[in-house]
């Protein structure tokens, strides 16, 4: 998808033993490295626990940082028989290879690690694709033998996932997933701070119907998108899932389709 994210600067403290890698990490996806925080907007800072996104100002609040083992027991419970798992063909155990390609802070990725697939996921949005390799990466080193689903989770890749998938062999992955985000909130409530602080970083995804053709292009099996419970789909699905405030709509695409 095209549209450029968001600026947030990235405040790096010059005497950090990390300062050096991430000085280069951040020049290399175009983020403004800071030696001061800036007086506005939101912006990344390292913290003992991690990279963190930070609101200079407004309400006083804690950063945003990621911990992807913590994420995953939120969500694990009745994660086999949730939408997600029976619209990416996850119900049942079963080896495949998904790729998501709006994968935003990494939640239904790590779910569905869990749930047995080979996961790539991809994230444009540079800040957040920032903290979601940075909690991949404390993810990947800590101590004892990794879990199994850590394993299947692959580095996170920082591109336009169109452009990528236009350029992938067809068959590549078994199931494509996206999540778009939208201008209209989910729900009438106010949204929590990571959903608001993605979406005022990434802002909406008005290509996602490119995005749609292209992952049908390349999905062997089927191609799910994650909607507003009562949205317009993208294109005429195959099927849909409905849950409580969200729908996925699922778009089988090859042969030996199993739903």
């Amino acid at each position: 998808m095209s549209e450029p994210s968001r600026a947030a600067p990235w405040y790096i403290d010059p005497a950090a033993p990390e300062a050096a890698a991430d000085r280069n990490l951040a020049s290399s996806l175009a983020i403004e490295p800071v030696e001061v925080p800036p007086p506005h907007g939101l912006y990344l800072k390292r913290e003992a626990a991690g990279l963190g996104l930070h609101r200079a100002d407004g309400p006083r609040t804690h950063p945003l940082t990621l911990d992807l083992s913590a994420l995953l027991a939120e969500r694990m419970r009745g994660a086999r028989q949730s939408p997600l798992a029976k619209a990416c063909g996850l119900a049942r155990p079963a080896p495949q290879h998904l790729c998501d390609a709006t994968a935003g802070l990494g939640r239904d990725s790590v779910v569905a690690a869990w749930l047995g697939a080979e996961v790539t996921p991809i994230e444009r949005c540079a800040p957040i694709y920032c903290l979601l390799l940075d909690a991949w990466q404390r993810a990947q080193s800590l101590s004892g033998a990794p879990s199994a689903w850590i394993q299947r989770l692959a580095r996170p890749e920082p591109v336009d996932a169109t452009t990528w998938l236009s350029q992938a062999v067809p068959g590549r992955f078994d199931t494509i997933y996206m999540d778009p985000m939208f201008a209209a909130a989910r729900r009438k409530a106010r949204p929590q701070k990571a959903l608001a602080w993605l979406g005022e970083l990434a802002g909406p995804d008005p290509d996602a119907a490119a995005l749609l053709a292209a992952a049908r292009r390349v999905a062997a099996t089927r191609v799910v998108v994650k909607q507003h419970a009562r949205s317009q789909p993208l294109a005429t699905p195959s099927h849909q899932i409905q849950a409580k405030a969200v729908r996925f709509d699922v778009y089988l695409t090859g042969l030996g389709v199993s739903s």
